[in-house]
């Protein structure tokens, strides 16, 4: 029987019956986001007088906010294998097409592979994980020096000189005034976070990468991005960029800027330059400078009009 095609006459007469259950397989062969579960009180978790590939593929009900159509909307999968779930069977008393309701947390004690209302792959729930709530440990404030928060505390850059040895800057401090259950957290199976933090006073939003590299927002509304490796940034319009306080720019390996028509520099105050090794400025047109005051040029040597340049060819 393809549960996809029920049709709408046992649905219609209200003979709901509910159950509750745990997933076992989550591989639908047609991706609808479609789980097989086995029920407590309809099924025995005895495997070898009902296989996990005997239960029915169920279909899971998504949010009105989300169409579930075109692909429009958010997509139907997230449930793992040993996932609680509660339902109905839409046939009644046939029970064979069912519909999943929604998740159900709880404490797991135990994992066995073997037996029926159990992940059969042996990764659900985790060894790390067992005899504490599955609510996720930022929403608790549980056990965050094994959670993301202490990788990004180990990777938090300090001391960051800036030109001309004016003085140096630290990333700021990792938050870490989470209350429960005001902080709103989810997290996907690979890794990645996003939080919603409705702490008072601390309130924060934080979307986190499994590789490292993450986003916050700070209840003063200071934002910190570190990108663990390369960032790239693509505008195909305008760009302008309005900084009121001070702008400190610390590269530590090469910088190349190219500029494809006009650059302009306007410099209200000072204009300061270090160069460690050689400078070199080449024209293409008009070289002028012009002094409002008096202009030094201190030099063991200096030559005009010279066919040689020590510094870089163009």
């Amino acid at each position: 029987m393809d549960n996809n095609k029920q049709t709408s006459f046992s649905f219609s007469m209200g003979t709901f019956t509910w159950f509750t259950g745990v997933v076992e397989d989550r591989l639908d062969p047609k991706k609808l986001g479609r789980v097989k579960v086995r029920c407590f009180g309809f099924h025995t978790d005895n495997k070898t007088d009902i296989p996990s590939e005997d239960l029915f593929w169920m279909n899971v009900m998504m949010p009105s906010n989300s169409s579930s159509m075109n692909g429009i909307g958010q997509s139907p999968t997230g449930i793992v294998e040993g996932t609680w779930v509660v339902g109905f069977f839409r046939d009644g008393d046939y029970k064979q097409d069912g519909i999943i309701m929604g998740t159900l947390g709880g404490i797991p004690q135990e994992k066995n592979k073997k037996k029926g209302f159990f992940d059969p792959n042996g990764k659900y729930p985790k060894d790390d994980f067992l005899n504490e709530p599955d609510t996720n440990r930022l929403a608790r404030n549980e056990k965050i020096s094994e959670t993301i928060v202490q990788k990004k505390k180990d990777t938090q850059e300090t001391g960051v000189e800036t030109a001309l040895g004016s003085g140096s800057w630290d990333e700021p401090d990792v938050p870490d005034s989470r209350k429960y259950p005001y902080n709103h957290v989810k997290e996907t199976e690979s890794g990645h976070v996003e939080e919603f933090d409705d702490t008072a006073n601390n309130e924060r939003y934080h979307r986190y990468h499994k590789m490292g590299t993450f986003v916050e927002i700070h209840k003063d509304g200071t934002e910190v991005r570190h990108v663990v490796k390369d960032k790239y940034e693509i505008i195909y319009g305008d760009d302008n960029v309005l900084i009121k306080g001070d702008c400190n720019i610390t590269v530590v390996g090469d910088a190349n800027i190219k500029v494809g028509k006009s650059c302009n520099l306007e410099i209200t105050e000072d204009y300061n330059v270090k160069v460690g090794g050689d400078m070199t400025i080449k024209v293409g047109g008009v070289y002028q400078m012009k002094a409002g005051n008096h202009c030094f040029i201190n030099a063991p040597r200096i030559d005009l009009n010279s066919s040689g340049s020590p510094g870089i060819s163009f």
